[in-house]
């Protein structure tokens, strides 16, 4: 089942990656390009989302690296290293109790039990508790390891938005501001351009 999932994941990153539109540098052209001049240059060059987002498939926080994002390359080594220690918390706390719970199952009186006070209930239970959130952990892998390819393509795609200087919200403080009809007042103001 594993095997197959991660197929699956490998093989829907490569089509994600592969359907995304080329990075357009159309405003550097200049008009004397013809058409088929600039597809084939854009067809030998790799685009900047497409580099961010096979660095960032072929090592995690590598994208987030390439678009100058280290904060978040920090974040996404920091939830790795997060998750792999849940992950070896909870494998060393399952195989520990399968142990004891299969000391207390057995009724050998040779075999040591190590928490003699305690249930074959409570010892499943804790089993199953360890077992789950070693699961999750895995889970969390695979769920970070996407967000962080994603992360990496759209903030390549969000660099070459521009935003324009006038296009802007001000918040202005209002101290006693003198308005017709409404006399002295204290306050802000929102003011906005587009």
């Amino acid at each position: 089942m594993r095997l197959i999932f991660s197929i699956f994941l490998t093989l829907s990153s490569i089509c994600y990656m592969l359907a995304q539109q080329p990075y357009s540098d159309d405003y550097k052209l200049s008009t004397d390009t013809s058409l088929s001049e600039r597809i084939t240059d854009e067809k030998k060059s790799w685009s900047n989302p497409k580099k961010a987002t096979i660095f960032a498939l072929a090592l995690p926080g590598s994208g987030q690296i390439f678009n100058k994002r280290y904060l978040k390359a920090g974040i996404v080594y920091g939830g790795f290293v997060g998750l792999a220690y849940m992950f070896d918390y909870n494998r060393d706390s399952l195989s520990k109790y399968q142990a004891v719970y299969a000391a207390k199952i057995d009724g050998d009186s040779n075999t040591v039990d190590l928490f003699p006070n305690r249930s074959e209930a409570s010892v499943r239970s804790d089993r199953d508790f360890h077992r789950k959130y070693r699961d999750l952990s895995l889970i969390g892998f695979v769920v970070l390891y996407a967000l962080q390819a994603i992360d990496a393509n759209v903030d390549a795609h969000l660099k070459e938005f521009n935003l324009n200087e006038d296009l802007s919200l001000k918040l202005i403080p209002q101290i006693y501001a003198n308005r017709p009809g409404l006399g002295m007042y204290n306050g802000f103001s929102l003011q906005y351009n587009f």
